[in-house]
């Protein structure tokens, strides 16, 4: 009797084993077959399917330095009210230790504003008198001052034939260039080349062996009679 009760007992936990195992081996067929889902963040995008990209920041206007030759009577406060900068920005710029002491040919930094500026000359031009032909040839621009074989002041006639015999160039240093015989076509143009050269209907010499103009000076055209027809400052 004893003996049947344990074969009945060892019976019943073989099958209960069994049983047990079957269910873990179904289970973990199920659970490895079945995809795993995972998660993730999806950002909504605009109508047409392009993302949005952050839009860069716009860049800030820098300044844009030049240099300036002090010239005889110059302050700062002129200097600054020349260009349009303040006196504050001159100093600090130039770290002046002595912000009265200015000598001629003494170079200053001019911090001017982003963009293209021309400074203002303060020297008056004369007046067209009655019955005069006007309006007369006027400095147009200055060619790639600072280069002796390239460097040019422009002169230009928009209106009727001029003669311009005995008219000055002035440079701030003080020399002159002194026109000879020579008449400008009306509507025409003439360079003054600072370098050595032979005279043509449309480039003069001045025959100079060294740079004349740089940026900041400030060019003169004088008339015959030393009266100031055009001034024209080098940005």
């Amino acid at each position: 009797m004893t003996r049947r009760w344990i074969f009945y007992l060892a019976l019943n936990v073989l099958v209960s084993a069994a049983t047990m195992l079957g269910v873990l081996y179904l289970w973990d067929r199920a659970h490895r077959s079945a995809p795993i889902a995972v998660a993730s963040a999806t950002a909504q995008l605009p109508h047409g399917g392009l993302p949005l990209l952050p839009s860069s920041s716009p860049e800030l206007p820098t300044a844009t330095p030049m240099m300036y030759s002090v010239r005889p009577g110059d302050t700062l406060g002129l200097i600054a009210e020349k260009f349009g900068v303040t006196i504050d920005e001159l100093i600090a710029v130039n770290n002046l230790a002595d912000p009265d002491w200015l000598e001629p040919g003494m170079r200053l930094v001019i911090p001017l504003k982003a963009g293209p500026v021309q400074p203002v000359s303060d020297n008056p031009t004369v007046t067209p008198q009655e019955g005069e032909d006007f309006p007369w040839p006027a400095i147009d621009s200055v060619v790639s001052p600072g280069n002796l074989f390239l460097e040019a002041v422009k002169i230009v006639n928009p209106g009727s034939t001029a003669t311009l015999t005995g008219w000055r160039l002035r440079a701030p240093s003080g020399a002159e260039y002194v026109f000879g015989e020579f008449s400008l076509v009306a509507q025409g143009a003439v360079l003054v080349h600072t370098t050595e050269g032979i005279d043509t209907s449309i480039d003069l010499y001045w025959n100079l062996k060294d740079v004349l103009w740089h940026s900041g000076d400030e060019v003169l055209l004088l008339d015959s009679l030393g009266n100031l027809r055009s001034t024209y400052v080098i940005p």
